[in-house]
C-alpha cells in the first residue's frame, strides 16, 4: 500500500490496523496502544499478555508463547538498531531481558506490517451505500455495491454490524444485496475485501419508543407495547413468556428492550445515562442472571454488564475500543442482588468515564477523544427484566426522561 515506515504513519493508518486486527482476532487493540508499541507515544509499562497474544494470533500463531517458541532461533536483530532509552522503557530488571523483549516485539510488529501491507487494494475503487425499505421491524436494507475492481480471487463480504459473525459473502459482479435487520440499533455496515474494510457507513434502525423482543432459535419474537408497558415501567412478565413458549423454539430465555433514536447532539465525550433495572428469572435461564446495558455509539458500543455476585469472572465491560475482562480485572462491583432494583449511572465528562452501581463507583477510566455520536440503548436480560427508569442527558439538555 506504500505506507512506508511506521514512524511516518498517520493516526488513520493505526486506526485501520486496529480494525484489521479486530477483524482477524475478535480482540480490540486500540490505535493508541499500537502507537505506543511503535514508539510513537510514551509507553511506561510492558505490553499486556492479551496484546501480545493478539498480535501473535494476527500473524498466524496460536498465542505469544507459540510465536516465541517458533522464532527463538531465527531472531537476529542487532543491538545497534535500538536506542538505550527504549531498552530501559520495557524492563528495569535487566538489559538482557529487556532487549530480548524488544527484539521479539519488533519481529512481531514487522510481520504485522508485512501482513497488513501485502494487499494491493485501493479503497477509492469501491462503492458502498444502503437504503432502508420500511420504517418498522423486521427491516430489509438494500446495499448498493460496486466491487468490480476486485480481483477474481478476492473474498468480498458485507458485514451488517460491529459483529464479525454477521457477514455475507457476495460476488464482485453483485450490484445490489439485501440483508434483514431484526432488531433496532445503530449498525456499522462494512464492505470487506480479503478481511480488509474498504468502505463503511452507519445504518440507524429506530425503535420508535420502547421496543421489546425475545430471542429464539430462529427469528425473534416481538411483543406488543400493550403487553409490556406498565405504570411501573417496561416488563415482559414470565407469564407473558410462558404464553408464547408453546409455539416457539427457545433454548434459553433472553429478553431485550430497546430505545433507539437519533439524539442529534449527544456524543460520547459528554453524556449521562441513569437507569433502574432488575433481572427476573424464568424457565430456561442461566443461573448467573447476566444482564447487559448496551449503549449504541457511532461505530462501536459501550456494554455495562451485571450478574449475581458469584459470576463476575464471566463479565466483560466494553468501552468502545477496549474490553475489560472479569477474568483479569476486579469487576466485583458489577455483581449485584437482583431481589431489588439496581441503579446504574454512566457519566462521561472531561475525558473520563465513570460507572456507578447503586451509587458506588464500579469503574472509572480515561475516555479522552471519544466523540462518537450516541444513538440509543439496549437492555439484554438472561431471563427477563423490568426497567423502572431511564434518563439520558448531557451538560446542556435532557434528551429522555422516563
Amino acid at each position: 500500500m506504500g505506507w512506508g515506515s511506521g514512524s511516518d504513519w498517520s493516526s488513520q493508518n493505526f486506526e485501520q490496523l486496529s480494525e484489521k486486527i479486530r477483524e482477524h482476532t475478535g480482540v480490540v487493540i486500540s490505535y493508541n496502544t499500537l502507537k505506543r508499541l511503535w514508539g510513537r507515544i510514551p509507553y511506561n509499562s510492558n505490553p499486556s499478555t492479551v496484546t501480545l497474544n493478539t498480535l501473535a494470533k494476527f500473524i498466524g500463531y496460536e498465542n505469544w508463547s507459540a510465536f516465541c517458541a517458533s522464532n527463538s532461533n531465527e531472531i537476529r536483530i542487532s543491538r545497534k538498531s535500538y536506542r538505550f532509552k527504549d531498552i530501559k522503557r520495557w524492563s528495569k530488571k535487566g538489559e538482557k531481558t529487556a532487549l530480548t523483549t524488544i527484539i521479539i516485539i519488533s519481529t512481531v510488529l514487522t510481520l504485522v506490517i508485512l501482513s497488513f501491507s501485502q494487499t494491493g487494494i485501493n479503497k477509492k475503487d469501491f462503492r458502498f451505500s444502503s437504503k432502508r425499505i420500511t420504517q418498522g421491524l423486521p427491516n430489509s436494507v438494500i446495499f448498493e455495491v460496486d466491487a468490480s475492481s476486485a480481483d477474481d480471487n478476492d473474498e468480498i463480504e458485507i458485514q451488517q454490524s460491529w459483529d464479525v459473525n454477521k457477514r455475507q459473502i457476495i460476488n464482485k459482479e453483485d450490484s445490489l444485496v439485501t440483508s434483514i435487520y431484526y432488531n433496532p440499533g445503530y449498525f456499522d455496515a462494512k464492505l470487506v475485501v480479503n478481511n480488509q474494510i474498504v468502505k463503511r457507513h452507519g445504518i440507524l434502525i429506530p425503535s420508535n419508543g420502547w421496543f421489546a423482543l425475545m430471542e429464539t432459535d430462529n427469528e425473534p419474537l416481538y411483543f406488543k407495547p400493550a403487553e409490556f408497558k406498565t405504570r411501573k415501567g417496561v416488563v415482559v412478565s414470565p407469564e407473558l413468556i410462558r404464553s408464547y413458549n408453546s409455539n416457539t423454539s427457545i433454548s434459553n430465555t433472553v429478553v431485550n428492550y430497546y430505545w433507539v433514536e437519533d439524539f442529534k447532539d449527544l456524543k460520547a465525550d459528554d453524556f449521562q445515562i441513569e437507569t433502574s433495572l432488575r433481572n427476573i428469572p424464568v424457565q430456561n435461564y442461566g443461573s448467573c442472571r447476566k444482564s447487559e446495558i448496551i449503549v449504541y455509539c457511532e461505530g462501536e458500543v459501550i456494554i455495562i454488564p451485571l450478574s449475581v455476585k458469584g459470576c463476575i469472572a464471566n463479565l466483560n465491560l466494553h468501552l468502545l475500543d477496549r474490553t475489560v475482562s472479569g477474568t483479569r480485572n476486579d469487576l466485583s462491583d458489577f455483581g449485584v442482588d437482583f431481589s431489588s432494583p439496581v441503579n446504574v449511572k454512566c457519566v462521561s465528562k472531561d475525558g473520563t468515564i465513570t460507572i456507578f452501581v447503586n451509587s458506588k463507583v464500579a469503574y472509572k477510566t480515561s475516555f479522552e477523544g471519544k466523540t462518537n455520536k450516541i444513538y440509543g440503548i439496549k437492555y439484554r436480560f438472561e431471563g427477563t427484566g423490568i426497567i423502572s427508569g431511564l434518563k439520558i442527558s448531557n451538560s446542556k439538555k435532557v434528551f429522555l426522561d422516563i
